[in-house]
């Protein structure tokens, strides 16, 4: 098949889904049947360096926003966005710019904190950020002086980077090294705040000083460009044997997202540019020739918006600079990586959070709207102008918590919010709640009571393996809301340290199995790696009921001698409720333990319930029955003392142990969620 029959084909193919979403016929794991793999090669065979040579727009020409003296589109985002921005700016300016330490760089490698650091670091970007944004928007000259300390002072700084990610250098952490630069997350988000101050204020940079725009350029050059053009063994590249991760994750996009403005703006040599947007779509290629053929995100909600979300980004970028000539946004399986949220959805701002990740990580609503406009997905579109108008820059109806003010993640996503404010807020918004979802291959489902209501029960389930990017041990766990509260949830994942990606890791009682809703069989917990899997899954849905049924006894190490462990999650939709069966036979008779993790109260009847209240006293209560003769439940406060936990989930959870009465080798048990 040539690129014009491929194109064509794909074009069909996605009128044809829509046409079936329309008709609500189909439910996700990329609409219908999952294509036998992903798409491979994609970018470098659709933007070939013949096709750039002719269709790249140079330097100069590639006019993707307006510039400073461009007023009419500036003038027009809406007053109160405006406000928020200058007033922001305005504070930023008397606070200042902070000092970035040697001693605060250090702690990561003598205590394992990385917070503090990053903190520091990320603030002085959101203050440049802010004052260019609010230089645009004003066009008085007032912020000029502040966007020159900014730029300076980030110009002067040995690495742009997080200390966690000193691993790369040849020296490993500590303090940088400037003679071994290394191209990682944070270093990509500077290059590509810098290269769009220079695009955005080159004139008026050069009237403080000639000075400044070449300075970007060399320290552009010197900490990032330079680095990624010559070198092939950053592993997030995938131009050499990765071994640092089974899959390319979210670095990748992340990465080349960045990468692609940095180089479309500050890389005047022709040849020079061209073969830098060769070896970024070569590597953005790595990474979906790599993706789950199913269109499942394996890094989960959390890292959505880092993953596939900068994917788009990179795609709808370089697509832009060759004048929109290719159509590779009309491939079905680029609209379905996006339409994974849509079914990791619970309710509101709750996301199913497995792996690192938090329950209210949700998308962010202006970047899904432009995703599904551009692959012409129109209830992707919707639901992102939804979740904008919620929560976000754009929002109008949002609580202050709810506004997550003018920290957006990069220049890149707030430039279009910004100047797209007016547009998003006029257009069509919808909240969107999938009935059902069933990710094959990476072994997802989700189901709830009916399509478009968070009423009544919902579970989700991943039986997939625990060696996934960010993974924990829980593989198999289940996700209970109720009403669209949760029952039984996934904790989610403290404060990023020293041990988060060592080989500590799983000593962190967040990763482990025990604190997930799984067993524990005779003491012992699922272990980490792909060859800790689940088997065996079945999967079955109508109007009547959605079961999921599975073996987990590879998840577990030989010490725990499981011969057969088939677990299966059921949603009766005729009496709203959920069972879950555990079908195990064992080497050996020993104690075994089910884990219920949950936020609510629960209050013990010893034959054979648990109600269990929310603690807030709103909503119905949820019962939990089991069968009082073979089981004896416990229950445990756990204390939060993370503050992104306790954003999730208040100051203390509960866990519930259904342990054996006595040590059992076999059983058939059965317990079920219900409302109370």
């Amino acid at each position: 098949m040539n690129r014009r029959d491929f194109l064509a084909a794909s074009i069909a193919l996605a009128g044809e889904q829509k046409l079936a979403r329309s008709m609500g016929a189909l439910s996700i794991a990329g609409q219908g049947a999952p294509p036998a793999t992903s798409p491979q090669n994609l970018l470098s065979s659709t933007f070939t360096e013949a096709f750039l040579t002719s269709n790249l727009l140079t330097v100069d020409a590639w006019h993707p926003y307006p510039r400073w003296g461009e007023r009419g589109p500036w003038e027009a985002v809406p007053a109160d966005i405006h406000a928020r921005i200058v007033a922001q700016a305005e504070a930023d300016q008397k606070t200042g710019w902070s000092a970035l330490l040697a001693s605060s760089f250090l702690e990561f490698k003598r205590n394992g904190n990385r917070s503090h650091y990053e903190a520091q670091s990320f603030g002085r970007r959101y203050h440049l950020k802010n004052v260019v944004l609010a230089e645009c928007l004003e066009g008085k000259g007032r912020f000029m002086d502040d966007i020159t300390n900014g730029v300076w002072l980030i110009c002067e700084e040995t690495y742009w980077g997080a200390p966690a990610h000193l691993y790369m250098q040849k020296g490993g952490p500590g303090l940088p090294d400037v003679t071994d630069p290394i191209v990682e997350l944070f270093g990509a988000e500077t290059v590509q705040l810098l290269a769009w101050t220079k695009y955005l204020l080159a004139e008026q940079l050069d009237q403080v000083s000639p000075l400044i725009n070449k300075r970007i350029v060399i320290e552009a050059e010197r900490h990032i460009l330079k680095p990624a053009r010559e070198r092939n063994d950053f592993w997030w590249m995938g131009f050499e044997t990765n071994t640092r991760t089974a899959r390319l994750n979210n670095w990748t996009p992340w990465i080349n997202s960045n990468l692609m403005v940095a180089n479309l703006i500050l890389e005047e040599d022709p040849q020079v540019r061209i073969h830098e947007t060769m070896r970024i779509l070569k590597s953005l290629d790595q990474y979906l020739n790599q993706y789950w053929p199913d269109a499942g995100e394996e890094e989960g909600p959390g890292y959505f918006s880092a993953s596939p979300m900068c994917y788009f980004e990179a795609v709808s970028m370089i697509d832009a600079a060759t004048g929109h000539k290719t159509n590779v946004l009309a491939n079905p399986f680029i609209d379905a990586m996006a339409r994974y949220i849509l079914n990791a959805h619970i309710c509101d701002n709750n996301y199913i959070d497995y792996g690192d990740a938090h329950v209210h990580a949700g998308p962010d609503g202006d970047l899904l709207y432009r995703y599904g406009k551009a692959v012409h997905d129109e209830q992707l579109a919707a639901f992102g102008a939804y979740y904008a108008a919620r929560r976000g820059l754009t929002a109008t109806n949002a609580s202050a918590e709810e506004r997550h003010g003018l920290n957006l993640p990069s220049m890149s996503r707030a430039l279009p919010e910004v100047l797209g404010a007016a547009e998003l807020r006029a257009a069509h918004g919808e909240d969107v709640l999938i009935r059902d979802s069933w990710y094959p291959d990476l072994g997802l489902v989700t189901a709830r009571l009916k399509a478009n209501s968070a009423d009544g029960m919902y579970f989700a389930v991943l039986a997939a393996n625990n060696g996934r990017s960010h993974s924990h041990n829980d593989t198999g766990s289940y996700i209970i809301y109720q009403d669209g509260q949760p029952v039984a949830i996934d904790v989610g994942v403290e404060a990023y340290t020293a041990k988060t990606f060592s080989p500590e890791r799983y000593t962190i009682w967040t990763m482990q199995s025990a604190y997930h809703n799984l067993p524990t069989i005779g003491g012992v917990m699922q272990h980490d790696g792909v060859q800790f899997k689940a088997t065996d899954r079945k999967y079955s849905s109508d109007d009547k009921r959605a079961a999921y049924s599975f073996n987990i006894a590879q998840a577990y190490p030989a010490e725990a001698g499981v011969k057969s462990w088939v677990r299966t999650v059921t949603l009766d939709r005729v009496r709203d409720r959920i069972t879950v069966e555990e079908n195990f036979e064992l080497e050996q008779a020993v104690p075994v333990s089910l884990t219920v993790m949950t936020p609510r109260i629960a209050s013990v009847d010893p034959s054979g319930s648990i109600t269990l209240k929310l603690a807030s006293g709103d909503g119905a209560a949820s019962l939990l029955t089991y069968d009082g003769a073979a089981i004896e439940p416990k229950v445990e406060t756990i204390e939060l003392a993370d503050a992104g936990l306790r954003m999730s989930w208040g100051p203390q959870i509960y866990r519930i142990l259904l342990n054996s009465k006595q040590p059992v080798a076999s059983g058939k048990w059965s317990y079920e969620f219900a409302h109370a």
